[in-house]
């Protein structure tokens, strides 16, 4: 938090931060109760919702700051740093995924058994999850929200606020089938608050790289989906009832839970101080006035 901030500042900044959100929410939930009535979860107006959280952030942008402003917004993609995460990134996501599966696998007594389906479908996994995920939130819950929060409140407490609106967002997938880890809705909320938490420090680390905020995003999604934590679809469709449910039967839930533990302990090292903790906030790329 920049303690030296004018109180009309953080005003500002509170508006461009409630005009985000209300945006985000109507216009994704919006798309997404069409989908709903429709009845048709393969309908393109579901991408679009994802969508959601960049567009409203360019818009934003431009509201308050013009062309200039998002000629500034947009030089933040700096894809020799993106880049330059990218592979580490990968790894990371994959030494996670593999450990916390075959830790938790071991821990309820259930068969650790990965598997490879080709380079072809890698390369596919990797492409849908860069350009809806990735490309299609990041602008917005990192480039734009983080950005703000940051300012105006400490790290960890903007960190998690946006691990809050992030689910909350998500809620209307439950009835839609897709677009949400299959598990209890309370342990969807314990992974992603310390995955967020090492989102900030990453997003801090990379002076605020959009690029290095959308790998995050799309080599996790990824590899959660190379590293097969999950329950299978056929054994736990996503559905409303995991909102109130609280456990999975069978050992299912002993491979999510390993590689949420693995996140806890390196979001609580970093929350220590450890890896330098959670960063400064990179410069506000706008003028305050």
């Amino acid at each position: 938090m920049d303690g030296t901030l004018p109180a009309g500042a953080r005003a500002q900044l509170r508006r461009q931060l409630a005009a985000f959100f209300l945006t985000t929410f109507a216009f994704s939930w919006g798309l997404f109760a069409i989908v709903l009535a429709l009845g048709d979860a393969e309908s393109p107006l579901l991408i679009l919702g994802v969508w959601g959280p960049t567009l409203a952030a360019v818009a934003i942008t431009a509201l308050f700051y013009g062309k200039a402003g998002l000629r500034r917004f947009f030089a933040r993609i700096d894809a020799r740093t993106g880049f330059r995460w990218f592979l580490p990134l990968l790894a990371f996501f994959l030494a996670i995924g593999l450990a916390g599966r075959f830790l938790g696998s071991l821990a309820v007594g259930i068969e650790f058994d990965p598997q490879f389906w080709g380079w072809a479908w890698v390369a596919s996994v990797m492409i849908k999850q860069l350009l809806i995920p990735g490309l299609g939130e990041e602008f917005g819950w990192r480039g734009f929200a983080l950005q703000r929060l940051q300012h105006i409140t400490t790290p960890l407490k903007a960190t998690l606020l946006i691990a809050f609106l992030h689910l909350l967002w998500h809620a209307p997938t439950y009835w839609l089938g897709t677009g949400m880890h299959n598990v209890p809705a309370i342990w969807a909320a314990f992974f992603i608050v310390p995955w967020t938490i090492l989102f900030t420090w990453a997003y801090n680390k990379s002076n605020g790289s959009i690029l290095v905020a959308v790998f995050f995003h799309a080599t996790m999604g990824a590899t959660l989906s190379y590293t097969a934590f999950l329950p299978m679809e056929h054994d736990v469709p996503i559905t409303p009832d995991l909102i109130t449910m609280v456990w999975l039967p069978d050992g299912l839930m002993g491979p999510y839970l390993g590689v949420a533990a693995l996140y806890w302990a390196l979001a609580l090292h970093v929350l220590r101080g450890g890896f330098g903790g959670l960063g400064t906030p990179p410069k506000f790329e706008h003028p305050y006035s």
